[in-house]
Parts: structure tokens; sequence; C-alpha cells
């Protein structure tokens, strides 16, 4: 006699139904293994084991899958930002400064964690040797534990909490760092006018500021620095017209044929427009400022002159 064929068990349990699931994905579930604990891992390999073959099942578990994935999208967008949205919202010379004595292994996952415009700008900061490693280790960097993603979070989070009050600047120093962006003609009207309406105000803000200008003052060993983190085509806008002393102080700090190829590029570049030359030079002085909070760079002021 022929027993009718008893009819597959439901699956009932979460459990049962992430196995189906693990199942069916094979190898490209391997970075669902990674984020469970070895408990979790032991259950559902145990799990995995006891169900029967029932490739219908495994593949109406993906399906389910896909289509609670398709739900639940929209609902994360609402969720709040992750540490690395929020890290993202600084800018990138201060990023570099929190990571700049990492190795080029953690400081090519931060970048990778990074929202595109910041780590952009982190690997402009960063030294072009420690920049260029990094982004070679981004190359190659596969799946990482979320042991580790946390631990280098509250890592950078204790930094970033150290850092926080360093970076609360006074009034003063904080007006400067808006006027650092403001070409020379707005700049000078704005500082007239600020002088006027609150008389010694210009006098303070200028005492703040570092501009294009005050690279020239910059002694060889910090031009060279500076020289070391700039890409070769923001120095070549940014020397376009620039005025002759800080022309003079970068050409005295390459080699000759290094000046000469640079003359080259800066003459065959033709017109250029304003803003991308002041964009050029707004880099360089992002990069400046940002060597000189780590102390690679050192600016000098003009009433502490030496005595002999």
């Amino acid at each position: 006699m022929t027993l009718p064929a008893r009819a597959p068990s439901p699956i009932n349990s979460g459990l049962q139904r992430s196995a189906l699931l693990m199942r069916a994905l094979g190898a490209r579930a391997s970075a669902v293994w990674s984020q469970l604990s070895p408990q979790e891992a032991e259950q559902l390999s145990a799990a995995m084991r006891a169900m029967p073959e029932d490739a219908a099942a495994e593949q109406r578990a993906v399906q389910t899958y896909v289509t609670s994935m398709a739900t639940i999208a929209p609902a994360q967008a609402a969720a709040p930002s992750s540490f690395w949205d929020r890290l993202s919202r600084h800018e990138g010379s201060f990023v570099a400064s929190l990571v700049d004595k990492e190795s080029p292994q953690v400081i090519a996952l931060v970048l990778s964690r990074l929202a595109p415009e910041t780590a952009a700008s982190a690997v402009q900061t960063l030294p072009r040797a420690l920049a260029t490693e990094a982004l070679k280790r981004m190359l190659s960097l596969g799946e990482i534990h979320p042991a580790a993603i946390r631990g280098l979070e509250l890592a950078l989070q204790t930094r970033l909490d150290q850092a926080s009050p360093s970076r609360t600047q006074g009034g003063h120093e904080h007006v400067a760092r808006i006027f650092d962006r403001l070409d020379s003609k707005a700049e000078q009207s704005l500082l007239s006018s600020l002088d006027t309406a609150e008389p010694g105000a210009g006098e303070k803000i200028r005492a703040f500021m570092f501009t294009f200008e005050d690279l020239a003052n910059l002694d060889a060993a910090s031009l060279q620095t500076i020289l070391g983190s700039v890409d070769r085509a923001v120095l070549t806008f940014a020397l376009k017209g620039a005025p002759a002393p800080v022309s003079e102080a970068f050409f005295a700090n390459i080699t000759q044929r290094a000046g000469d190829l640079l003359r080259d590029e800066i003459e065959a570049a033709g017109p250029i427009r304003r803003s991308e030359i002041d964009a050029a030079r707004s880099e360089i002085i992002e990069i400046a400022r940002a060597l000189v909070k780590r102390g690679d760079i050192l600016t000098h002021d003009a009433e502490d002159e030496l005595i002999e």
C-alpha cells in the first residue's frame, strides 16, 4: 500500500525562515554570517542541518526577504543618522586630523565609510604618501567584522568629543574663517563696514585670518610641506595671476626643472575663471590651516620678531 505523501511542515519560526533563506543564498550570505555571534551562528547552522531539502521553500524565503526589504527601505530613510553621517558633516581637514596618526588600513576603512565629498577633502589634507597608501588599501578593502567597525566608531567618537572644545571658536576667529573664503574685494569692503560698525573688530578679525598672500611669509620647510600635500592641478590654478611674492615663494621651493614645467603648465592652461582660481587658492589655504593645527607647519606673527 502506498502511503499518501506528507504535506511539507509549515515554516512557523523566524529561525526556520532564516535557515531557509541562508541556505538559498549560499556563499552570498557571507556578510550576514560575519554579523552573527558564535551562539547565533551555531543555532542557525543547527536549524539548517535539521531542515529537509526543499528548493521551492528556499525560493519562497528569498522572495519573502526581498519583498520585506522593499517595504522596510523607505522607513530606514527616516531613521536617525549614523555616526558616519555625522562625521561626514565635519570638514575633511578636521576628519583628517582625527586619523592622520593611524595606519593606512585604518584610514582606508574610515574613508570608505565617509560621504565622498568629505573623504575627498580629507584625502587632500592628509600627507600625500599616506593618502596614496590609504587609497591603495581601499581598492582591496573587503568585508569588515561589525565589532571592528563599532570599535573604530567608539574610538573616533572619543576623539571627536575631546576635539569639540578646541573647535568651539571665539566670535572673531569664527568670523575670520568666513572672511578667509571671500574674494579680496568683498573681504575689504565687509571688513571696512564691520570696523565702522564696531571699531576695532576689523583688526581682531585680521589677526585670525590666514590668506593666500600669507603663504609668502612661511618658511621653506612649511612651504615644502604644503607642496607635498597639494595636487599639481590645484597648484597650477592657484598660481595663475598670483601675487609675485607668493609665486616666487613657491618657485623658490621646487627644483629648477619642476619650476619650468609648472610655469609651462600655468601658461598652457590659458584663461581661467576667477571662481576656479579662488576655489584652488581656498583649497590650499584649507590644507595649510589643517597643517598648522596639527603642528606640521608654523606661522609667525609679524609682531613676534626675532631679536639677535
